[in-house]
């Protein structure tokens, strides 16, 4: 008997000891930004197939953005980190700055190349994109799911009003945790005047919402994990996965328009949540694209035309 509860005893530990190891590979997984997730891991998470010639398009685009040229600018954030963003400038001096926020685990450069031909050579305006906390260029320990990322994009924007002067005319453009980062940044009571409207591509409605979703599709128990994991980064990244990642809330307060993009079939970020996020939207004037056949963050690369119809369209509208 007593040889029993020794071995019950044992194995219940061991249990527990595994337990714990896995909660902390899994959040180390979701929010160190050194971490390197396996690949197998991450096709599982995206659930998406790859677009074929992505990678030689990617590869395009950024060599075009490279020989084009940029210029590199620097901040320190509120954690001390020192923070890196690139400037591209237009062959004609312009006002307009489109501010760009990228996506979990991604950085500026290959999440904006596709976009620099439309917005500098195009349309002629200054493009500038940011490395988040912890991700490219950029310093930081942890991803911030757009708790850290907007609260420093806030800052960039005032970097931009006191380096180009508090009469350009700027454009918040994000995609994935980029797009949650610039409806933030909309509901916040901060955002300077003349920032003229906001373009959120797949963005979710909380990382909690996110990471909730993600357990289920994979067919994993969000008790206790998602409990584990929101005390975890509490304690750690010293932010609330719900509270201070609240999109859903933020653009209940929005008070310039806001153009919401998805993709009808997103894996990653289910399409749901972008007609939840534009029901909740209060913005003056709003409007929904959705581009059936694109999985995530796939939209512009799906059907270029109809997404920069709907960006030149708000242009028309709301720029001087």
């Amino acid at each position: 008997m007593k040889k029993s509860l020794l071995f019950l005893g044992g194995t219940l530990a061991l249990g527990a000891a595994t337990a714990v190891a896995a909660n902390e590979w899994i959040y180390r997984a979701l929010i160190y930004a050194d971490f390197k997730i396996p690949e197998a891991l991450g096709k599982r998470m995206s659930e998406s197939k790859p677009i074929d010639g992505k990678e030689q398009m990617r590869q395009k685009n950024i060599e075009w953005l490279e020989e084009y040229g940029y210029e590199r600018h620097h901040i320190v954030n509120a954690d001390g980190n020192k923070l890196t963003a690139y400037l591209m400038k237009p062959k004609k001096e312009s006002k307009v700055y489109v501010f760009c926020s990228h996506g979990y685990r991604n950085k500026g450069k290959p999440e904006w190349c596709y976009y620099a031909k439309h917005y500098v050579d195009e349309l002629g305006f200054n493009m500038f994109f940011v490395d988040h906390q912890g991700a490219g260029e950029s310093e930081g320990k942890y991803v911030g799911f757009s708790s850290f990322e907007s609260r420093d994009s806030l800052q960039w924007l005032g970097y931009l009003n006191e380096t180009f002067g508090s009469d350009i005319d700027i454009i918040l453009h994000g995609i994935s945790m980029g797009s949650a980062t610039v409806m933030l940044m909309t509901g916040n009571d901060k955002l300077p005047e003349n920032v003229r409207f906001t373009i959120a591509d797949c963005g979710f409605t909380s990382a909690l919402d996110e990471f909730t979703y993600k357990l289920e599709s994979l067919g994993m128990p969000k008790n206790p994990i998602i409990p584990i994991m929101c005390k975890y980064n509490k304690m750690r990244a010293g932010y609330d996965f719900q509270k201070d990642t609240n999109a859903l809330e933020a653009v209940s307060r929005a008070q310039i328009p806001m153009l919401f993009i998805h993709g009808g079939k997103d894996k990653f970020v289910p399409t749901y949540m972008v007609h939840q996020l534009f029901d909740a939207c209060s913005a003056p004037y709003k409007d929904k694209l959705i581009v059936e056949g694109a999985d995530h963050g796939e939209s512009y690369l799906i059907d270029k035309e109809a997404c920069e119809n709907k960006m030149d369209e708000f242009i028309e509208k709301f720029l001087k």
